[in-house]
């Protein structure tokens, strides 16, 4: 932050033990230690920092691949798959528990989705962003979350 380079020295090793980890605080910062294992974070540390994780994890993945996004979409994933207070994926297998057919349909395999939401009799309030999208419709979020209305001159 500062522009300046400093050398920091690093252990890399293959597995976690927090617990260990932790009888070393002489010689390790127990507020710089990090692990992708995201399950490990959420034990030791919370799901603020099993969040952070993900965060973190996603961010690495695209920027392997050269690709920049917006931190806030990030946020808005590792919001969505700590929602509940421990983690769930953010695939098909995660979405499964959404009340929403439309909102699973938006993600992937939409005939999937379509096909177990007639067979079991869903039915959608189009209340989720994505929903809405997916059915044509204005979201209730940002800027379609209010009207703006005006007295109208009569002459």
């Amino acid at each position: 932050m500062t522009g300046t380079e400093s050398e920091v020295p690093v252990i890399i090793t293959n597995g976690v033990n927090f617990s260990a980890m932790h009888q070393y605080q002489d010689a390790l910062n127990p507020n710089r230690l990090f692990t992708n294992d995201i399950a490990a974070m959420l034990r030791e540390y919370g799901v603020e920092a099993c969040r952070q994780t993900i965060i973190a994890e996603l961010k690495s993945v695209f920027e392997g691949h050269g690709i920049t996004v917006d931190n806030r979409h990030l946020n808005l994933i590792g919001d969505y798959m700590t929602r509940g207070g421990g983690f769930s994926p953010f695939n098909r297998n995660g979405l499964k528990s959404s009340v929403s057919p439309f909102m699973k349909m938006s993600f992937e395999t939409t005939i999937g989705f379509l096909r177990d939401a007639l067979l079991d009799g869903d039915w959608d309030d189009l209340k989720s962003p994505s929903s809405r999208i997916v059915t044509g419709r204005l979201g209730k979020v940002g800027t379609g979350a209010f009207d703006v209305l005006t007295q109208v001159p009569v002459t």
